[in-house]
Parts: C-alpha cells; sequence; structure tokens
C-alpha cells in the first residue's frame, strides 16, 4: 500500500443541539439541503432510514444523524469537517443553538489532515473562532486525554439553556479500536458472494443490538460502514480493515446503561466482533458520573485498562474516558 493510498479511520464527531424554540429541525434539515451542506465536508449520502425519531444517513465517510433537537455529523479521512458548522447552524436562528461539541481521537497520519485538523492547538484556534463568530456561547476548556494513538479529544461550548438534565442515561458510548485481528478484518474485504449482510452477519455485529434495524454498506476493495435504529438508542459502525491503519469504531447514542441492556454484554461482543490490540472507551453522560458505578464496570478478559480519567462538564454531564491493551 502506498502513501497515498493510506486511508485515515479514526473520524471526527460534531453534535449541535438546539434548543425547542428552533422548530423541528428534521422538517427543515431535507436530505436534499444536507447533500449540499456536506459537500464542504468533502462527503456525501450513501443512503438513509427515516424511523419515528430519527434520519439515519450513511455517509462515504461516515454517518450523520438528525433529530428534531440536534444534528450529529462523524466523518472520517481527511474531511473538513468545521465547515459545515455555520450551515447547519443557519438552518434556524443562531441564538437557538445551546451547544456544540467536537471530539475525535488520535490519528494514525496527522500530517495527511487539512488545516486546522493536521495540529491539535490550531483545531482548537479554529473551533473557538467559529463559536465566538456564529454562536454565544461559552466554550469549555479543551480537554485531550490519554497519550500517543490513544489520545481522546474534546471540544465544545454550552449556554444556561444546556444545563437541564436530560435523565439519568448515557447519551453517548465511543470505542476506538486499533490493531484488528486479522482473520476477523478479512471479513470486510470485497470478494466473491460477500455483501453488507454478509459482513454483518459472520463479523458478529449483528448480535451486539439484535432488534436493531440495520442500514449497512461494504465499500470498494474494502472498508464497512453500519448504522441502527432500536428504540432510542442508535448504534453505528465503521471498519476500516487494512492492515497498516486497521481500525473500528463503535458508537451508541441515547444508551440507558441502568435500565437497558448493560455495559457487561454490549462492550464484549463489540470486542469479539473485532479482537483490536487496543482500544479506548469515551462514555459521555448528561448527567454527573464519578467512574466508579457499578453498571460501568465491565470485566474484559484480556484487556488491561491502563488509564482512567474523569471530566466534568460545564453542562453538569461528565466524560469517563478509558484505554484499554490486550495482554497475551
Amino acid at each position: 500500500m502506498t502513501t497515498d493510498e493510506r486511508f485515515e479511520g479514526v473520524e471526527k464527531r460534531l453534535e449541535i443541539v438546539f434548543s425547542p424554540t428552533a422548530g423541528k429541525l428534521r422538517e427543515k434539515l431535507t436530505e436534499k439541503l444536507l447533500e449540499q451542506i456536506l459537500k464542504d465536508v468533502k462527503c456525501h449520502i450513501v443512503s438513509r432510514k427515516l424511523e419515528e425519531k430519527v434520519d439515519a444517513y450513511l455517509l462515504s465517510t461516515s454517518s450523520c444523524f438528525v433529530y428534531d433537537d440536534r444534528v450529529i455529523v462523524k466523518t472520517c479521512g481527511e474531511t473538513e469537517i468545521f465547515k459545515c458548522m455555520e450551515s447547519l447552524m443557519g438552518i434556524t436562528d443562531h441564538q437557538n443553538v445551546v451547544s456544540v461539541v467536537y471530539t475525535r481521537g488520535g490519528f494514525f497520519w496527522p500530517e495527511r489532515q487539512p488545516f486546522p485538523h493536521n495540529d491539535d492547538i490550531e483545531e482548537n484556534k479554529e473551533f473557538l473562532k467559529l463559536l465566538e463568530k456564529l454562536t454565544k456561547l461559552k466554550p469549555m476548556k479543551a480537554l485531550c486525554m490519554g497519550t500517543g494513538n490513544k489520545k481522546w479529544h474534546v471540544l465544545g461550548g454550552f449556554s444556561g439553556d444546556s444545563l437541564t438534565s436530560q435523565g439519568d442515561f448515557v447519551t453517548v458510548v465511543e470505542m476506538s479500536m486499533r490493531g484488528l485481528d486479522r482473520e476477523k478484518a478479512k471479513v470486510f474485504y470485497e470478494k466473491e458472494n460477500v455483501t453488507k449482510t454478509t459482513m454483518t452477519e459472520e463479523s458478529g455485529i449483528c448480535y451486539i443490538f439484535p432488534n436493531a434495524i440495520i442500514d449497512a454498506h461494504a465499500f470498494d476493495k474494502c472498508g464497512y460502514s453500519m448504522n441502527g435504529i432500536e428504540g432510542k438508542r442508535i448504534p453505528t459502525i465503521h471498519v476500516s480493515p487494512e492492515d497498516e491503519g486497521s481500525f473500528a469504531s463503535f458508537e451508541s447514542f441515547g444508551y440507558d446503561f441502568k435500565n437497558e441492556k448493560k455495559f457487561e454484554h454490549v462492550i464484549p461482543t463489540v470486542l469479539k466482533c473485532f479482537s483490536p490490540k487496543q482500544f479506548t472507551m469515551t462514555v459521555y453522560s448528561t448527567v454527573p458520573l464519578e467512574g466508579n458505578e457499578p453498571e460501568l464496570k465491565v470485566d474484559l478478559k484480556g484487556y488491561k485498562c491502563l488509564e482512567e480519567k474523569i471530566h466534568k462538564l460545564d453542562n453538569g454531564g461528565s466524560v469517563v474516558y478509558q484505554s484499554f491493551e490486550f495482554e497475551a
């Protein structure tokens, strides 16, 4: 594989939340308008599922979810995700934006990223510049947890309206997995009689949330993306299986770790699909967490926890970060 052929699997994630006065976002952000906005980001829509509470789009570089009160955009590769901020906020009055949160892991090849994502400091400066230009949100202190390729970055801005609690549930669970098992990664290569359905089944992805409505896509040569919808949970998985830079991500939005399927089932099932050499897991909650909640504790056989950090956010929520490595 040449340098130019290497694909950056690590994703950038942008979530913009609007106040009720903005009206129903799904009625305003049509597929046609979203496709136009995403051109500046350097990606396009591959497919979509329209369900009762969410419009779930598979993109050429990951996923996008549109709810009545928020939009979430995830992109991998050499995309320019900040370029959609102004257009997305412009769907309604900018004063209706109550929070903006941007997260990402450590890139395999940061030097290949477009400005400002090729430099952590410049990325933070550009994000703050856009917040000041487009909103009146109070910026949070930039977070960078972990070291080396286990880094996890969080940038954000919040208004007073974002301080209201949304209930005792985890909003986002994100796993970033590197060094996938070669045999398990082979499932995601294009070959005769292999389809997106067989990839979903043979990998075991279908067992993570077995009742989810799945929208999957198999990319040319190799690679896989999946959005799922199961009630208020929105699981999504993206896989870049190449030996150099093999990577998979898992996210579940709207996950209630106390009252629904427990971490002790979900996380090991995800790991069984890929058997990564290392991974990070970040839990974002709308309510304060201490990190010692029994519901968050999982016995991950074969994996050692290298680091754990907990940060309180300005909106009253929390971020719990953990990094793990496989022990032979």
